[in-house]
């Protein structure tokens, strides 16, 4: 992925502006410059996770490794 669009999305992350970096997430699909599998990953980390894990899925886009990165929920609660 182009690393300018990567510094974009991981500076709305690190302001805590979802709505910005799911805008460059999509526009990065729409131009190809993501997979569409990849960018749904990542579209996921910034739409429900936790800061760190929108972070992370930043930091791994970087490597341009297609599926190096897969966004796994955690449960905010134990099962009984």
């Amino acid at each position: 992925m182009n690393q300018l669009t990567l510094t974009q999305i991981r500076d709305c992350v690190s302001r805590g502006d979802r709505v910005a970096a799911l805008n460059a997430v999509r526009s990065a699909i729409n131009d190809e410059k993501i997979t569409p599998r990849d960018g749904i990953e990542l579209m996921l980390a910034v739409r429900q996770g936790s800061r760190p894990t929108m972070l992370e899925a930043v930091e791994t886009m970087k490597w341009g490794l297609p599926g190096a990165y897969r966004y796994v929920p955690k449960a905010e609660h134990a099962f009984v």
